[in-house]
């Protein structure tokens, strides 16, 4: 009869070299700010070949020390991660925000498995979850451009069960019935998988979110009386909203966020024209050809030019009545940048009104994190767009007033 074996001898062989976790654990963590970070530069720059080659040695490093330190079990995730960035490198398949957020969220849940590691405790991916995960991620570059979604859709509800997915956004880019079926996942929500982002969520709200909210409790609550002007002004919103998807509860969004900072300030700027520049301040753009509003890539000089100009389209609505000059100043200046680069006046710092930098913060932040395909309520993608507001803090945005949105959005540390 064989003797049975010696449990120390058993637990020795499947233990991880805590010696070299706590090093490899810092190297990881750096590792992985550096990918947010090229991960960030390349949604700006999605052929820069530097910038590849970065994430992608960043990557494969992050996949030696696993290894290395007795994790092996999660490097084929990281594996299909790096094939995919070999893939793009290879001009196989273009880079855009939704493989960054594939990306993104991968990272996110490798540091989570190794902590589980760590701590003894269940992974949060099973091993049905990581196979399922590592096939849709290699898939993403070997199908044909029309099926891609439905690949990446699948990765997104993986990493995060909470995704929600504005699917009549991608009926265009839906496969066929004859196109391969991708490998469904479960969306089953685990209670380990469930956690309290480190961001306050309120002012990043999917229309789900917002449904029981309206323009009229939101104006309420700050006290600020829905008079003539201020319900016709309301009543523009929703013929506005509906040019575009990605438009739908953005006001309600703006309105909380803009409001937030301001009774975060006690009151610099008059409550009622903040409001009134939020409800105005894009009215132009419903002018605007459907096809530019929704145009991926660069835009032409004159499609420039016309962007260019919409601030002008709601000053001059509300210059018309002497009750609403500072929000028609506001509404000029929202996309103006305290380093003189905005438009369209190319105003500095303290010639740029207050309202018109709340504005900048909100508006930019809303646009950031609502225009993806998907909704993800995962901490990284909402650290990351508030990283990029503080990115560009005494630049684009007045410092003062992004230390204002980092009180209002992030949430107070616990620990």
């Amino acid at each position: 009869m064989e003797e049975p074996r010696n449990s120390q001898q058993e637990n020795s062989e499947n233990m991880i070299d805590m010696d070299a976790m706590g090093d490899f654990y810092d190297d990881f963590k750096t590792a992985h700010d550096t990918c947010d970070s090229v991960l960030i530069d390349l949604e700006l720059d999605p052929t820069n070949a530097t910038l590849l080659n970065s994430l992608f040695r960043s990557i494969h490093t992050i996949k030696g020390n696993l290894i290395y330190v007795g994790l092996k079990e999660i490097t084929p995730l990281i594996q299909s991660v790096e094939d995919l960035l070999d893939a793009i490198r290879k001009n196989r398949i273009e880079y855009d925000s939704l493989l960054c957020d594939v990306v993104l969220l991968t990272l996110d849940k490798t540091e989570n498995m190794v902590q589980s590691k760590i701590d003894n405790r269940p992974c949060v991916l099973s091993d049905d979850e990581i196979d399922r995960l590592c096939i849709n991620i290699s898939c993403i570059a070997d199908v044909a451009p029309d099926a891609r979604i439905e690949y990446i859709k699948n990765c997104l509800f993986i990493l995060d069960p909470d995704t929600h997915l504005n699917g009549s956004h991608l009926i265009e880019a839906a496969p066929t019935a004859d196109k391969a079926s991708p490998v469904m996942p479960s969306i089953e929500v685990s209670e380990e998988a469930s956690r309290e982002p480190l961001v306050n969520t309120d002012y990043l709200v999917d229309n789900e979110v917002v449904a029981d909210k309206s323009i009229k409790d939101v104006l309420h609550n700050h006290g600020i009386e829905l008079d003539e002007d201020i319900s016709f002004f309301e009543s523009l919103s929703t013929p506005l909203e509906n040019r575009s998807f990605y438009w739908k509860g953005r006001t309600v969004r703006l309105l909380l966020l803009a409001l937030a900072m301001n009774e975060k300030s006690e009151g610099k700027v008059d409550p009622t024209q903040l409001a009134v520049a939020v409800l105005i301040h894009d009215i132009g753009m419903s002018f605007l050809p459907r096809s530019l509003l929704t145009k991926k890539g660069a835009f032409t000089e004159e499609e420039r030019q016309a962007l260019h100009r919409h601030p002008n389209s709601g000053c001059q609505l509300l210059i018309e009545s002497d009750r609403w000059t500072l929000a028609s100043e506001m509404v000029l200046q929202h996309h103006e940048q305290v380093d003189g680069s905005g438009y369209p006046n190319h105003l500095k710092g303290g010639d740029i009104c207050h309202g018109a930098k709340i504005l900048a913060i909100a508006d930019t932040f809303d646009a950031r994190s609502h225009e993806r395909a998907h909704r993800t309520l995962l901490k990284r993608p909402l650290v990351r767009t508030m990283n990029e507001i503080n990115n560009f803090s005494g630049t684009q945005f007045d410092p003062y007033w992004v230390d204002i949105f980092n009180q209002v959005v992030g949430t107070p540390d616990h620990s």
